[in-house]
């Protein structure tokens, strides 16, 4: 596991990453990394996390309670716990607002069809929890049965939640879901058909995904 200060450093530039990519913007969104088996490095509350500094950050336990830092966490750190409860593999959360994948939910669309080969292997099918209210417990209350099955979780009328186990691997799967919620929505401009690779070849990915890939982290398959 990196040190301290290499993670300060990491959650800054993916702060800055995040919001020059529009996957969140103002003061939204919040992101988590594993220091240790007691305590978390999160995201303060409050602040564009373009603009965040390495001393911005927050050091809390496994409970929520604050230990380090002048700026508080976001309440919404609840559901980041309730991940980190339930999956001791996963290192790092991300909570965003890719506006394409929005756009997609708003207009009753899921990801959950099997449209590329990188869908099948990383995201399968992303699952959409209930609106929850942002701040309460009906967060993390929402995600509580999907977390064992994914990393990648969809939050109605609010935005996206994935897991990892570094930061990177984290914000790569928050990419791959824009970017598949972009190309979908693209595809139905153009035709109200949208292909799906055929079941023959879903499932001769699934057979490589381990041995081939080496991927390991759970999805819901389609």
């Amino acid at each position: 596991m990196k040190n301290e200060h290499n993670l300060r450093t990491e959650m800054v530039q993916l702060g800055k990453k995040l919001y020059g990519r529009e996957l969140l913007v103002a003061t939204e969104g919040n992101f988590s990394v594993r220091l240790d088996d007691e305590r978390l490095l999160a995201t303060p509350s409050g602040l564009c996390k373009g603009d965040m500094t390495e001393e911005d950050l927050v050091i809390i336990d496994l409970r929520g309670n604050h230990l380090t830092g002048e700026r508080r966490v976001s309440s919404e750190i609840k559901m980041h716990l309730e991940v980190y409860r339930q999956r001791r593999d996963v290192q790092a959360v991300i909570h965003a607002h890719p506006p394409m994948c929005i756009a997609m939910m708003l207009a009753g669309k899921a990801l959950d069809r099997p449209i590329l080969a990188e869908v099948v292997l990383i995201l399968g099918k992303v699952p959409i929890a209930p609106y929850a209210t942002p701040s309460t417990n009906e967060i993390p209350e929402s995600i509580m049965p999907l977390i064992p099955q994914t990393d990648c979780i969809l939050l109605d009328h609010h935005g996206s939640l994935t897991a990892g186990r570094s930061l990177s691997e984290a914000c790569y799967k928050l990419e791959l879901l824009e970017q598949t919620a972009k190309t979908y929505l693209t595809a139905l401009q153009v035709s109200d058909t949208v292909r799906e690779l055929p079941p023959e070849k879903v499932a001769e990915l699934m057979q490589l995904r381990e041995s081939r890939y080496g991927i390991t982290w759970p999805i819901i398959p389609f």
